[in-house]
């Protein structure tokens, strides 16, 4: 049936209703026939056979009706012919029922039984209803069922799809939208009706591109992925706010449709992320400041009062402020001083000072934390604060500079806000911090400056003040650019005269040839300093020798700005030097002679005696003489001895070696000689042990006779007293670095510079007299007179020597009055050796 059905053409079946009239006019033919026989043949009133066949007449008009109505419908061909075809068949088939009924009435009975024939009618027409009852049946339960799916696909799409947060189009084949949902109206700000059944392309390069940021963009990607219809296309678009939509951000995803009902069609889904785009803003938003505050912090171009600058405009961006300041704030005095403020509009300045009380701060302080708070959050009037308008909005955290508040930091603005959130809040503790550090590295960049500032004067003040240094700043390239007193004196030059002019001005010819100017500069830049001892020229071309030290000079930042130079005129001392090394010379030639030539001559007097005593041996005069000739002889010797020792001494004062000797064993020895030879009382006490030694060489013995000759020879007492006693003591000697023993006989100009001073443990022999005691003021000239009188062979040189040798050991002689009435005493220092070194 259904393929016979393809073969007709839309126009034929559009036309079946005409079957369905034509039956009705076939049928009436038979109520009209009746009535024509009626009153015809039977001679029946005309109303009568009308009032019969009324009913058939009805159906019969009202079947050709139904054909003419089925004309005007506005169905499908398929569904015109679907009545047509069920009306011709129940017709026919009926009719079929009634020829075989009457056919076998007429055969079996030879005639028709009208009332068997009505009944069969009512058969016919009850098994008829029983079909179409069960057709009717039938179709309603498939009604139900539709309307069961439909109300499901409505639950679906209503209840479900419409209630969630993405919009959905359904398009079909022909682009027609068969379905959206609700958030497709509320996310465009369209209405949801005026969408269906429209043309998707119409409406997503309409409705939707007006509602996008950037439309071209978007009907460009939506209508390619409608026309092609291929594949999925993704992208993002940013829907902006109007009275009738929110601002947000969608995600455009779509695919073809590929089977059911909309085969061919494509499903549109906008899914709404603008908490995420919201999110990365905001990222992006801090991540700008962030950086934009690093870049601020870490300009070097900037000055600190610019770049808090830059720093209250990054938090009113970040806040959304009118307002930002940064104050110094006095507690104890109550007041408010604004040190930078950016702002649109404010009645404060930089510079103005208000009342603390009158200020936000003043909270945030007494809590001294971060705080954010609305307007008037406690019991307090409102307050101006820099406009007549007052603030809605206030931020602000306070600034630490060692440990303590030096002010605040704020943010303020004439509309109310939500509240900040903790990242804001860091940012403006980050500004804070920095802020504070700054301010304590401005304060010890000040106090250093200051303190340089002080030594510099200081250094000015003595600089000016020395006059035996020539003390003068450089540039980078050399040229004077400072010249104290000292430098006049020493280099003939005024102020006016040498400065501007190169340093190598004051170098001879040669070494400016030689390039020792340029080369101590380089060095002084290298290493920080540069020494040189060499000839240098006076203004009036006299040369002089000099000892230089040039020192490179830095600012605060470390950057070489020049160099300082000392110059110290060293040419007497070098002259004195010379003259000592003449003299030295000199009593090194006097050594070899006294060595040499009179010991030698000494040895042969002493010869020709001992041959003259074997000669004259019986005669007593003549051996008298020789005996005496013998003595002198060998005092002499002694003499001699004692001086080449002294001489050695002084010779090699600065490398002299001493030795560890005993003490008791010598000074005992001068005592005994001393009461042999003079008639004097000695009280000897407290001596040391045996085994008790000091730093010394072999004229030790006559260190201690010439001090105890003294004390009885300058003793004009009636009877002479002599006291002689030891103690122990400690003393500050200069010590190699290298060696670690101690440097004597030598100027302090001339240590090295990593000697050290060392407290080492010292033996004192004290010898008293009861003579009339020596003046202070002589006291000192006493050991400097020199060579005294020669009061005993063998006793020539005195108090001199005893200092010079005391010198040479690395101790010292101190002269101080005795207890009593009168008489000194002397007191003789001897470094001991070290504990691990033995006694001789």
């Amino acid at each position: 049936m259904g393929a016979h059905q393809t073969q007709w053409s839309p126009t034929l079946l559009d036309r079946s209703w005409t079957g369905v009239s034509l039956l009705g006019f076939l049928l009436l033919l038979v109520p009209l026939y009746d009535i024509w026989d009626d009153t015809a043949n039977l001679s029946w009133d005309i109303a009568t056979s009308l009032l019969e066949n009324s009913v058939l007449i009805v159906l019969s008009l009202g079947l050709v009706y139904g054909g003419l109505w089925l004309s005007q419908r506005d169905w499908e061909p398929e569904y015109k012919w679907t009545v047509t075809k069920w009306n011709l068949g129940v017709a026919l088939g009926i009719g079929a029922l009634y020829v075989l009924v009457i056919s076998l009435q007429l055969w079996a009975m030879h005639e028709l039984k009208p009332w068997i024939l009505a009944l069969d009618g009512v058969l016919f027409g009850s098994v008829t209803a029983f079909g179409v009852g069960t057709y009717n049946a039938a179709q309603q339960k498939a009604r139900d069922d539709l309307e069961r799916s439909r109300e499901e696909y409505r639950t679906l799409t209503d209840d479900a799809l419409d209630s969630a947060e993405v919009a959905t189009v359904v398009s079909d084949a022909e682009h027609s939208i068969v379905w959206t949902s609700e958030a497709t109206a509320t996310y465009f700000g369209l209405d949801r009706d005026s969408i269906a059944d429209r043309d998707a392309r119409t409406i997503a390069e309409e409705d939707f591109a007006d509602a996008v940021e950037d439309p071209e963009t978007f009907r460009a990607r939506v209508l390619d992925a409608l026309d092609r219809n291929a594949g999925v296309e993704e992208f993002e678009c940013h829907v902006l706010a109007t009275l009738d939509r929110a601002e947000r951000w969608l995600k455009h995803w779509s695919k073809p449709i590929d089977s059911g009902l909309y085969e061919g069609g494509r499903v549109e889904h906008y899914t709404d992320i603008t908490p995420v785009k919201r999110r990365e803003r905001e990222l992006d938003r801090r991540e700008a400041s962030l950086r934009e505050m690093c870049d601020i912090i870490s300009d070097a171009s900037r000055s600190y009062h610019e770049q808090i600058e830059g720093l209250l405009d990054v938090g009113r961006d970040l806040f959304d402020a009118d307002y930002g300041s940064f104050a110094r704030v006095d507690s104890d005095a109550g007041t408010y001083e604004v040190e930078t403020l950016r702002a649109e509009q404010a009645d404060l300045e930089t510079g103005d000072v208000v009342p603390l009380a009158e200020t936000h701060c003043e909270r945030m302080l007494q809590q001294a934390k971060t705080l954010q708070f609305g307007t008037r959050p406690f019991d307090v009037d409102e307050k101006a604060y820099g406009t007549d308008r007052g603030f809605e909005t206030y931020v602000g955290t306070p600034v630490y500079v060692d440990g303590e508040i030096y002010g605040s930091l704020c943010f303020l603005n004439r509309d109310a806000a939500t509240a900040f959130d903790d990242w804001e809040l860091t940012m403006v503790e980050l500004m804070s911090n920095w802020m504070g550090y700054e301010l304590e590295q401005e304060h010890r960049r000040e106090e250093r400056r200051k303190r340089l500032h002080d030594q510099a004067s200081k250094f000015e003040d003595i600089v000016e003040t020395v006059d035996n240094y020539a003390i003068f700043t450089l540039d980078a390239d050399g040229h004077v650019t400072s010249w104290n007193d000292g430098a006049r004196q020493i280099k003939g030059y005024t102020h006016d005269e040498i400065v501007g002019e190169h340093f190598q001005t004051f170098y001879p010819d040669a070494d400016v040839a030689d390039g020792l100017p340029s080369r101590l500069l380089a060095e002084a830049r290298e290493t920080g300093q540069a020494r040189h001892e060499g000839w240098r020229v006076r203004r009036d071309g006299d040369r002089f020798w000099a000892d230089v030290t040039i020192a490179a000079r830095h600012d605060d930042d470390g950057e070489h700005i020049g160099y300082t130079k000392i110059v110290e005129d060293l040419t007497e001392q070098r002259e004195r030097e010379r003259a000592l090394q003449r003299q030295r010379e000199r009593l090194e030639f006097m050594n070899r002679i006294i060595r040499h030539n009179i010991l030698n001559g000494l040895n042969l007097i002493n010869a020709r005696t001992e041959l003259l005593e074997s000669r004259f041996a019986d005669d007593a005069d003549a051996q008298t003489h020789l005996d005496t000739i013998s003595t002198r002889v060998d005092d002499l010797s002694d003499l001699i001895d004692t001086m080449r020792s002294f001489m050695n001494a002084i010779l090699d004062a600065e490398d002299h070696d001493t030795e560890a000797l005993a003490v008791r064993p010598e000074l005992e020895a001068k005592i005994a000689l001393a009461r042999q030879s003079y008639d004097a009382e000695f009280d000897v006490h407290d001596l040391p042990d045996e085994s008790e030694a000091v730093l010394a060489d072999t004229l030790l013995g006559e260190v201690f006779e010439n001090v105890i000759s003294n004390a009885v020879v300058h003793n004009d007492a009636e009877t002479p007293r002599v006291g002689i006693w030891t103690s122990t003591t400690t003393r500050e000697v200069p010590v190699g670095a290298e060696s670690g023993e101690p440097v004597v006989n030598r100027p302090v100009r001339q240590l090295d510079e990593e000697t050290a001073v060392e407290e080492r443990s010292a033996l004192v022999v004290h010898v008293a007299d009861n003579g009339p005691g020596i003046p202070d003021d002589q006291k000192a000239a006493v050991l400097e007179k020199g060579v005294s009188e020669l009061k005993a062979p063998g006793n020539g040189f005195g108090l001199y020597l005893v200092k010079e040798m005391m010198d040479t050991y690395g101790g010292a002689v101190d002269i101080r009055d005795a207890d009593g009435d009168c008489g000194t005493v002397f007191d003789l220092i001897f470094l001991q050796p070290p504990t691990d070194e033995s006694a001789r």
